[in-house]
């Protein structure tokens, strides 16, 4: 009935000293009041850089390496833990992540009192070292509970750090079909969770912090979006999600394409992002509230 974290490691010795300290920090208050275990799961995705078991010293009797025997990507790594998982709920953390000490305590207590599959959890957005709420209020942080801001803005959850799981609830077609193409595993993961109807809750307390270096936008960017198309494919063939949902999917990612890399004038670009803002409000009302 406790906690399995899982945390894929990719040349991240660096991290390690300071996520040993904050899951200690985690364990100790969560200890305070429930004696559910927790076990910690480190899934080496890099073969041939092993962790540095002395950056781990807080976690001690806590912790487990599972060594993948080639690089998998960060879906099929997630995959591998939760296979390796005993227990019945799942964190899924990145090296990197930055969480309140009470991220355990308090999501622990959230989904034990509402009984749910699923629970988001608020927190903030670092850039260029200012803090801005993932969630602004406990409105659209309750509409993220729902498929509709998904189906027309995209992923709102900034990581899969934000939610506590129950294992038994995750689809069994995303633990069977590999997403390859890194960046949107957790979308797929969302996507599919909304087309099983399973019931989410939230919590409004700030727990994580997803920090924007800005690095590589480009890339980056580029990369999300070929990830998400390839997401499309996976849900048509899961099915489950509705055709026309899927349809402006792809068209969202078309005018996010267009936005970031094709239209070269500042001026036409503000004028296409207020326009299709507009669309993307309606398309999100439309879900919502008329379930079309």
């Amino acid at each position: 009935m406790g906690v399995s974290v899982i945390i894929p490691y990719y040349h991240g010795n660096k991290y390690l000293e300071n996520l040993s300290k904050v899951l200690a920090d985690n364990i100790k208050e969560y200890e305070k009041k429930f004696d559910e275990k927790i076990e910690i799961l480190f899934i080496n995705d890099s073969p041939g850089d092993a962790l540095e078991k002395e950056f781990l010293k807080e976690i001690s009797g806590y912790y487990r390496i599972i060594e993948n025997n080639k690089n998998y990507g960060i879906h099929k790594t997630r995959v591998n833990g939760i296979c390796e998982a005993s227990q019945e709920y799942i964190w899924m953390l990145d090296q990197d992540d930055i969480v309140s000490e009470r991220w355990l305590l308090s999501q622990f207590e959230c989904i034990q009192k509402y009984k749910t599959d699923m629970v988001i959890a608020n927190g903030k957005r670092q850039i260029s070292g200012k803090n801005y709420p993932i969630f602004k209020n406990d409105k659209t942080l309750k509409d993220a509970t729902t498929i509709a801001p998904y189906v027309a803005f995209g992923n709102v959850i900034a990581s899969p750090g934000q939610c506590l799981i129950r294992k038994s609830a995750i689809p069994v077609f995303w633990m069977e079909n590999i997403l390859w193409e890194n960046c949107a595993d957790d979308m797929y993961l969302w996507m599919l969770m909304f087309g099983e109807k399973l019931n989410i809750s939230y919590n409004p307390e700030y727990l994580y912090t997803h920090v924007s270096t800005g690095e590589n936008f480009s890339s980056n960017e580029k990369q999300t979006i070929y990830s998400e198309y390839k997401v499309i494919d996976l849900l048509r063939k899961a099915g489950g999600i509705k055709e026309w949902y899927l349809r402006f999917y792809a068209e969202r990612l078309k005018i996010r394409n267009r936005y970031f890399f094709e239209i070269k004038k500042k001026w036409l670009s503000q004028i296409y992002y207020v326009v299709t803002e507009i669309i993307k409000i309606l398309v999100f009302w439309l879900v919502k509230y008329f379930k079309i």
